[in-house]
């Protein structure tokens, strides 16, 4: 059984090379996992979830698998649900507070140009180089 605190509403934008979805939806944090589903006319279009695997709709893989398939292969594992967490990712890697957000920038010449800014209620991860967008905004 799989328990989740109460779910958020949230605006989720998801582009990654083979997937785009942006509308309206929620997340699900638990324990040791986090879930998103975004919805269309009032009936679940995409679900995303992430614990011990990564489910993808009602596909799940491994998240070394994930990564290799939707996103890059050198991520670090925990990234998507550190992302969706509204957690530094990378271990903290150039983790700095600007304003009222945390703001990490991470290069690695060739692999991933990351800007990533979380706050209490948003997320917004973006890899010019690998064209990936990931956008939580919680209402």
């Amino acid at each position: 059984m799989k328990h989740y605190e109460k779910p958020q509403p949230a605006l989720i934008v998801l582009k990654l090379p083979a997937l785009k979805y942006a509308d309206m939806g929620f997340v699900y944090r638990g324990k040791n996992r986090v879930k998103i589903q975004i919805y269309n006319s009032g009936s679940a279009l995409f679900t995303l979830s992430v614990g011990k695997r990564v489910c993808v709709d009602s596909v799940c893989m491994s998240e070394k698998e994930f990564y290799r398939k939707f996103m890059h292969t050198d991520y670090p594992a925990g990234t998507v649900a550190s992302i969706l967490s509204k957690r530094a990712i990378f271990g903290g890697e150039g983790l700095e507070k600007e304003g009222g957000k945390w703001v990490q920038r991470i290069r690695e010449e060739g692999k991933f140009d990351i800007i990533y800014t979380f706050d209490a209620t948003s997320a917004r991860f973006k890899d010019r180089i690998n064209n990936i967008v990931i956008k939580v905004m919680e209402r």
